[in-house]
């Protein structure tokens, strides 16, 4: 008993002690010297003298700071930024945050008068009707941050969300009811009492009916079979989170990339840049992409111009448009860097594997037989580095910050890739803890965005 107590004393320890231990150490220190960090850009009066405030959005000017975050699996509605949005005013210390627009998808594959895409799911069509797809429209939210007398940080969530509630909500969520037992919070976001047009934009909803009166009355006073706590993980991570991680690795990928690239067009505009000018784009803002979980793995799809859309004639429709090549293309000569926020590139990638005997004799495959994020990875290096050629030689290279708790299940490290400076932190995210048993997998997954080493590491200065 005695030597049981002092392993477990032990343990213990080393569990209240482990953040100790996952602080950066001297490598990451120096990797991270070798990048540029938003608050380098922010505090550098050079940069604010230097680099052209961008014109457009209804409050005139905007600072050169430009923030892309997109999020991760799991989502719920609007905000996923709002954590870090928080971040960023306790960098800025005094700090106003603007709720500038909400601004919809609405062209392309996703014109409110087009057709919506013919994809089945075990031979059920998925969108049924004009106000079924209307509701799926993803959607930018643009924030303005600003406080101290620092550079204005304009902040745009890119809400993909939308575009997987369909079939969640009409065969996931209504069939696993009926096996494990209703989840009543899911419920309420496939079928809330009543479908809500934003009234910006009436053609859109706030909350739309996924579920019919027959579904919900099918599902409501089922048994709950299973226990409370694997009852809510089935539901909540595998189907409403895992979900979403499995529908990219099919035809769904085309309609989440195009949806991507749309919500970059949108937010280039929302900035003043017209992507018809034939002139260079070389005085345009700095940008940094702040993913969390999925949200890496599908910019990295939607940078990579050369994935042309599926091969099935019916997502023909989602293929690349010559404007939102030019957005990826702009983007990848300003995209300073990538913060990742927990990421699945590793995992996934395992269902995008290719042949040797496709190598043709060493060579690469062609782009548009292939799908592996790495693609967009090497086109944003090789642009950016001959934008900075042209704009600033001494600039640090591309960068990829990733993060990674030890205790997220959903979290790989990211592998070194030719042109780019990786760096792997490790972190330790709050959330509940039974030590050293159990670490909270939805704290260790969900709380990047407030973590300490997370926030230095975006928002503290790195050149010296």
């Amino acid at each position: 008993m005695p030597d049981r107590i002092w392993i477990f004393t032990c343990l213990t320890v080393f569990q209240l002690l482990s953040p100790l231990v996952w602080c950066q150490n001297q490598s990451t220190t120096e990797q991270l010297a070798h990048t540029q960090s938003i608050g380098d850009l922010v505090q550098s009066e050079q940069a604010v003298k230097a680099l052209p405030v961008t014109r457009g959005g209804p409050n005139g000017s905007f600072a050169p700071i430009h923030i892309l975050y997109i999020h991760g699996i799991n989502q719920i509605g609007p905000g996923d930024s709002m954590p870090l949005r928080k971040s960023i005013c306790k960098y800025l210390h005094k700090c106003t945050v603007s709720d500038l627009r909400r601004v919809y998808v609405d062209s392309g594959a996703f014109a409110m008068d087009g057709k919506w895409p013919a994809l089945l799911y075990l031979n059920n069509p998925i969108w049924t009707s004009r106000q079924d797809w209307n509701a799926s429209a993803p959607f930018i939210d643009r924030y303005e941050i600003t406080g101290s007398g620092k550079v204005t940080i304009v902040l745009d969530e890119l809400n993909w969300w939308p575009l997987v509630y369909a079939v969640k909500c009409k065969f996931l969520i209504k069939s696993d009811a009926l096996l494990t037992g209703p989840a009543k919070g899911l419920l309420n976001v496939c079928r809330p009492q009543e479908t809500k047009p934003d009234p910006a934009s009436p053609e859109h909803f706030l909350e739309y009916q996924w579920l019919s009166s027959s579904d919900l009355a099918g599902i409501e006073g089922k048994p709950r079979h299973a226990d409370v706590v694997n009852r809510n993980l089935k539901s909540g991570l595998m189907d409403w989170g895992f979900g979403d991680a499995v529908l990219a690795l099919g035809p769904m990928r085309d309609i989440l990339a195009s949806g991507i690239r749309q919500m970059m067009m949108k937010s280039l505009e929302l900035s003043g840049v017209d992507l018809e000018s034939t002139q260079p784009y070389d005085n345009g803002s700095p940008t940094f992409f702040i993913t969390h979980s999925l949200g890496s793995y599908l910019v990295l799809d939607a940078l990579d111009t050369g994935i042309l859309g599926a091969r099935q004639t019916e997502l023909a429709d989602f293929r690349i448009t010559a404007n939102e090549k030019r957005a990826v293309d702009y983007l990848s000569e300003h995209t300073v860097g990538f913060y990742f926020l927990a990421n699945q590139v590793a995992l996934l990638g395992l269902a995008r594997l290719s042949l040797e005997s496709d190598a043709h004799d060493g060579a690469p495959p062609p782009a548009e037989l292939t799908a592996d994020p790495a693609l967009g990875i090497s086109r944003w290096a090789t642009m950016r580095k001959a934008y900075l050629e042209r704009r600033s030689p001494s600039a640090p290279a591309p960068q990829i910050i990733a993060f990674s708790d030890a205790s997220d299940l959903l979290t790989w490290s990211v592998p070194d890739i030719a042109g780019v400076r990786v760096v792997n932190i490790p972190v330790r995210n709050s959330g509940f803890k039974i030590p050293p048993f159990l670490d909270g997998p939805v704290g260790a997954h969900g709380n990047y965005a407030t973590d300490i080493t997370v926030f230095r590491t975006i928002f503290e200065p790195k050149q010296k």
